[in-house]
């Protein structure tokens, strides 16, 4: 009987240690496209002067509550981009875009989109994520 009682916490403490969470180390995706809408700078009213898919554009993903970013990717010439290997989990994909409510236009804003990636060989399409350049 001591003996099972002394095997139960290095038991629980193998079995918890085992269960991963979002990250990398699975068989699932994300993707999706960035679209850039640029607009004239001055005077305003400013109007918008050209749109596109964003090639070369940053993307990034964070897994789960984990701090800082897990992973980033480039986009495509098409604007695409895509995360492979990914567990189950909760994550955040975000590009970063011009804040257009700032008044020196100098400051970035995150463009964010959250995700749960529910089964294991789960392939999730995000809709656009639209910046300002």
């Amino acid at each position: 009987m001591k003996k099972i009682l002394l095997l139960l916490p290095l038991i629980f403490l193998y079995n918890s240690s085992c269960k991963k969470g979002p990250g990398e180390g699975g068989r699932a995706f994300i993707k999706g496209k960035v679209y850039i809408k640029n607009y004239t700078s001055a005077p305003c009213p400013c109007y918008l002067k050209e749109e596109y898919y964003a090639q070369g554009e940053n993307v990034y993903i964070q897994y789960g509550d984990e701090p800082g970013v897990g992973r980033s990717v480039k986009t495509s010439y098409d604007g695409s981009y895509q995360f492979m290997y990914l567990r189950k989990g909760k994550y955040k994909v975000f590009a970063l875009s011009k804040d257009t409510a700032s008044i020196t236009k100098s400051k970035t804003i995150e463009v964010l989109q959250e995700v749960e990636i529910k089964k294991s060989n789960e392939n999730i399409e995000l809709p656009d994520i639209i910046i300002t350049n």
